[in-house]
């Protein structure tokens, strides 16, 4: 764990005002990531359709760079983060969605249900290069087939 920690922290640092530098971001992840893509991914899901921060409201869903910073626009005076791309998720060989909690996701499962259709949810613009799964919380998905 201490080394995986050291690890991290050595490939991403963080500034002083708390968000990395993004082009320092791009250059170590291409210089350990030369393909720029990740063999395996796992998102969680928000139950506003969200993933990595990517928010449906949001310009950056559509940003073609590898990396970007980010502010909640449910909270825009939250801390700034960095945060993948769509396009970087899109590019991984394997894609994990976990759709798991309360009432909250409900509306989620049922837009995913539709094939996400006119939906601007984050979650169904999820693709993979090779393979994606989608786990949905069994009480969330028999609810949703009502």
């Amino acid at each position: 764990k201490q080394w995986y920690q050291r690890r991290v922290r050595d490939l991403l640092p963080v500034s002083e005002a708390g968000c990395g530098d993004l082009n320092n971001f791009q250059q170590e992840f291409e210089s350990h990531i030369p393909s720029r893509r990740f063999d395996f991914v796992i998102l969680g899901v928000g139950s506003d359709g969200h993933v990595a921060s990517l928010f449906p409201i949001s310009t950056t869903i559509h940003s073609t760079t590898d990396f970007l910073h980010i502010t909640s626009p449910a909270a825009p005076h939250s801390p700034e983060r960095i945060s993948v791309t769509m396009d970087l998720i899109n590019r991984s060989r394997v894609v994990v969605v976990m759709v798991v909690g309360g009432e909250e996701k409900r509306g989620v499962v049922d837009v995913i249900r539709r094939g996400g259709e006119g939906s601007d949810m984050a979650v169904v613009k999820v693709g993979a290069a090779e393979k994606m799964l989608m786990y949905v919380d069994k009480d969330l998905f028999w609810f949703s087939c009502v």
